[in-house]
C-alpha cells in the first residue's frame, strides 16, 4: 500500500478520481507511515476542491504525527483551516510532535483559523502533545475554535500556563480527559481552575512530572471532581502522604480506578495509608508505586504486604525502580497476598544492574534464587501451575 500511494502523485490521484478517497477510507487499513502519506493526499485534494460532499463527511479521524515536510513537499500556512473547512464531521485530530521534527504545527497555523472566524463544534479529541512552537495566546484560542472538546492532550506542549488552562476549561466544559503532563509552568492556580470548571465531567487527569504542583491543588481536584476515574501523579515531587489521604477520604474515591504515584518521593505507602486506600477506594483496579515507597521500613514489611489483600478490585500493581539483589520473597509474598482479592499482574520495572555490563541483560551466572531476576521470575510463574496467584513480569524501565 505504501508503494501504491507513493507512485500515484496525490493531486492527480484524488483529482482525477474524486470518489477514490471515499473508497480508500471505507475499505482499506493503513500503517502509520501510509496514513501520513494519505493525510497529505487528503489535504491536497481539499485544497483543489476535488472532494465531493459525501466524501468529506466520511473523514472522521486524522493523524498528522508522521507527516514530514520536505524540500519538495510542504504544507501551506493555512493547512489546518483547509482541513477543518473540508471535514465537517472530523471529531479526532492528532497533531502530536512526538514522532516528527516538522514544525508545521505553529501559532501561525491557528491564527489563520482566527482570521476566518473558524468554529468546529464537532471536534471532540485534540492531541497537541510535544508541540514546541505553540504560544500561550494560541492555546487560549483553542476554546473558541473547539468549544465541545471531550479530550485534550497538552503534554509537553509549549505555552501551557495557568491562564491558558483556566480559559480552556472555563469554555470547554465537556472535557472528560485532560493531559497536562510535564507542563513546567503549570502551578496550583491552573489546577484550581480544572477543579472548578471540570467538576461535572472530568474522568481522567494526567499531571505527571509537574514539579510546581502541591497538595493544595490535589485537594481541590479530589473535593470537586467526584467522577474522576484515573489520576496520574507520578514524578510530582511536591505531593506528600497527606494528599493521598485526602484523595482516599474524598468523594472521588468511590469512582477512582487507576492511581499512579511512582517517583513521588514524599509519598510513603506505610500500613496506615494502604489500609485507608483499601477501605475507601473500593473500585481501585491499578496502582503504581516505587519500590522504596513500600520498603521504607517505617512499618513491619509483612504487615504492609498483608494490607494488599484488602484491595478487592485491584488487578494490577506496577512497581518501579526495583534495585538489584531485591529479595524475591518480597514479591512472591505480594503475589500471594494480593491474589486473595482480584490481583492478576505485578509488573516490576528495574534500571541497569551491574550484571548487565558483565554478561548482558538478565545475566545468569551470578543469579541466586533469593534475588529478583528474570530467571527467578520465570521460575515463579512456571510453578504457579494454574494456582490463584498473580503473574509477575520484570521489565527494563525506559526511564533509564
Amino acid at each position: 500500500m505504501n508503494d501504491f500511494l507513493m507512485h500515484l502523485a496525490p493531486p492527480s490521484m484524488f483529482s482525477l478520481f474524486p470518489d477514490a478517497l471515499a473508497i480508500v477510507i471505507k475499505h482499506l487499513s493503513f500503517s502509520n507511515e501510509e496514513l501520513a502519506i494519505l493525510a497529505l493526499s487528503i489535504l491536497t485534494s481539499m485544497r483543489s476542491g476535488a472532494l465531493q460532499s459525501a466524501t468529506r463527511e466520511m473523514i472522521l479521524c486524522l493523524d498528522m504525527t508522521l507527516v514530514e515536510e520536505t524540500l519538495y513537499s510542504s504544507l501551506p500556512d493555512n493547512w489546518l483551516l483547509i482541513l477543518l473547512q473540508n471535514a465537517p464531521k472530523l471529531h479526532t485530530l492528532c497533531l502530536s510532535g512526538k514522532k516528527t521534527t516538522s514544525p508545521f504545527v505553529q501559532s501561525q497555523t491557528f491564527r489563520k483559523l482566527a482570521s476566518a472566524n473558524m468554529i468546529h463544534p464537532g471536534m471532540e479529541n485534540l492531541d497537541l502533545s510535544d508541540c514546541t512552537d505553540v504560544r500561550e495566546p494560541t492555546l487560549k484560542s483553542l476554546a473558541t475554535f473547539f468549544p465541545n472538546l471531550v479530550s485534550l492532550n497538552l503534554s509537553r506542549t509549549s505555552g501551557v500556563t495557568d491562564t491558558a488552562v483556566a480559559l480552556i476549561v472555563d469554555k470547554c466544559q465537556y472535557l472528560e480527559t485532560i493531559n497536562l503532563s510535564y507542563c513546567r509552568q503549570l502551578t496550583d492556580l491552573g489546577l484550581f481552575s480544572v477543579a472548578k470548571f471540570c467538576r461535572r465531567n472530568l474522568r481522567v487527569l494526567h499531571l505527571t512530572g509537574n514539579l510546581k504542583m502541591t497538595n493544595a491543588s490535589l485537594l481541590a481536584v479530589a473535593k470537586h471532581c467526584p467522577r474522576i476515574e484515573k489520576l496520574y501523579l507520578s514524578e510530582c515531587s511536591q505531593i506528600t502522604d497527606s494528599a493521598v489521604e485526602w484523595i482516599a477520604r474524598s468523594c472521588s474515591s468511590t469512582s477512582l480506578k487507576e492511581l499512579e504515584l511512582h517517583r513521588c518521593d514524599k509519598v510513603m505507602f506505610g500500613l496506615a495509608l494502604l489500609e485507608l486506600l483499601a477501605n475507601k477506594c473500593q473500585v481501585l483496579e491499578r496502582i503504581t508505586l516505587t519500590y522504596k515507597q513500600i520498603n521504607s521500613r517505617r512499618d513491619d514489611l509483612k504487615l504492609v504486604m498483608e494490607a494488599f489483600r484488602d484491595f478487592y478490585r485491584l488487578h494490577t500493581i506496577d512497581i518501579f525502580e526495583v534495585p538489584e539483589h531485591s529479595p524475591a520473597l518480597f514479591f512472591w509474598d505480594l503475589a500471594f497476598q494480593g491474589s486473595r482479592g482480584q490481583l492478576k499482574t505485578i509488573n516490576l520495572y528495574r534500571g541497569s544492574f551491574a550484571t548487565d555490563y558483565i554478561l548482558g541483560n538478565y545475566a545468569v551466572a551470578f543469579e541466586h534464587d533469593q534475588h529478583i531476576t528474570d530467571h527467578t521470575v520465570r521460575k515463579f510463574n512456571e510453578r504457579r501451575n494454574g494456582a490463584h496467584k498473580a503473574v509477575v513480569n520484570l521489565y527494563v524501565d525506559d526511564f533509564y
